[in-house]
């Protein structure tokens, strides 16, 4: 017998229907689930924000000392500015709109993995030679989720990094929920620390650096104090000195919903404010407030990413389901019919019949 040309064929189609699955699977697949090192990206914000009046403070004006709300927009750019092997640099560039046309800009730069998009540490020949020169004043090492969350986040041990406190905030798992058809994990973040941003601390620079006692008394009669303040404040204030040390502080409360295949925040509310603290029983307790931004994700940003999300998450079906499973199924089943097929018979002459005399 010999083997049939079609089963050979077959058999070198089938083993590369095969191959071309497992590299598409193992290979192709997770490539395509990393942060693309040209990717580029941006959400608009809606919210306000309530500031100190600096006139009024000068002149203890305690009746116009805080200005109102005033409605506001901020822009959030996310850029990959440079890449090696699976770290990237990420920088963030946030400029929240005022109603007077001017901007207050927010700029941080982090490396992070390509994959989970978990912090990494750089020594600082590494920062030199990866972080580009336009990057480096405003490059910082950081704790947590810079950006995102890792795809399908877990529910425990997560931190957000926030960029005033430059510490990482554990975020609560609060239970799951669907955004615009996405399914979602939703977080909540409530801490509060000492301002440690060089940006931030640098604009307090001529701020007092003590309060009189009486300013302090002043405030509280004012309703200024923030509520959860009020009690120690009032507790403690007869034990403080005439001339009271301030120091700079934080609240940051957020509320996240984060997409369960990708780990992306999807919709985010967060009221940050930065205050004036006084020192009471050990612990630093916002007095007097300095700014409030309460910011959440546009609704027609949230709908877009939703969007988003939903094409990638098909497309990745697709490359990692679809197509291996059909190119394993076919490539099977062409072995299958090479092995049945392999070989075909000899044809063999038939001896000829001697023919009967005839009577």
């Amino acid at each position: 017998m010999t083997v049939r040309r079609s089963s050979i064929v077959w058999l070198v189609l089938g083993i590369l229907l095969i191959m071309s699955a497992l590299l598409v699977r193992f290979i192709a697949l997770p490539a395509l689930s990393k942060l693309p090192t040209d990717f580029a990206a941006s959400q608009r914000y809606e919210g306000s924000i309530s500031a100190l009046n600096q006139q009024a403070f000068a002149s203890n004006d305690l009746a116009n000392l805080i200005g109102p709300e005033v409605p506001v927009t901020a822009d959030r750019g996310l850029s990959v500015d440079a890449a090696k092997g699976d770290t990237v640099i990420v920088t963030t560039d946030t400029a929240i709109n005022l109603p007077d046309g001017t901007q207050q800009k927010d700029v941080h730069t982090f490396a992070v993995n390509r994959v989970d998009f978990s912090p990494v540490p750089l020594t600082a020949q590494e920062q030199q030679t990866l972080v580009p020169a336009e990057d480096q004043k405003a490059f910082e090492p950081h704790q947590g989720v810079a950006f995102s969350f890792a795809p399908n986040p877990p529910t425990d041990g997560n931190q957000i990094y926030d960029t005033v406190t430059m510490t990482g905030q554990s975020a609560i798992f609060t239970g799951e929920d669907t955004v615009e058809g996405r399914k979602v994990n939703r977080y909540e973040v409530d801490a509060a620390g000492p301002i440690q941003s060089p940006a931030l601390l640098a604009q307090f620079e001529q701020f007092p650096s003590q309060l009189p006692k009486a300013l302090v008394a002043g405030l509280l009669q004012a309703g200024i104090v923030p509520e959860s303040s009020i009690p120690a404040v009032q507790e403690g204030l007869t034990s403080l000195p005439e001339a009271i040390t301030i120091g700079f502080g934080s609240t940051n409360a957020m509320s996240v919903a984060v997409d369960q295949l990708f780990g992306t925040p999807l919709d985010i509310a967060q009221t940050q404010g930065l205050y004036v603290t006084v020192p009471i029983d050990g612990h630093d307790l916002p007095l007097l407030p300095l700014s409030v931004v309460k910011l959440h994700t546009a609704p027609a940003d949230v709908t877009a990413v939703a969007n988003d999300l939903a094409k990638n998450a098909m497309l990745l079906s697709v490359i990692g389901l679809g197509f291996p499973l059909v190119a394993l199924i076919v490539g099977a089943g062409l072995i299958t019919l090479a092995v049945l097929r392999w070989r075909k018979p000899v044809a063999t002459e038939s001896p000829d019949l001697e023919l009967e005399p005839q009577h």
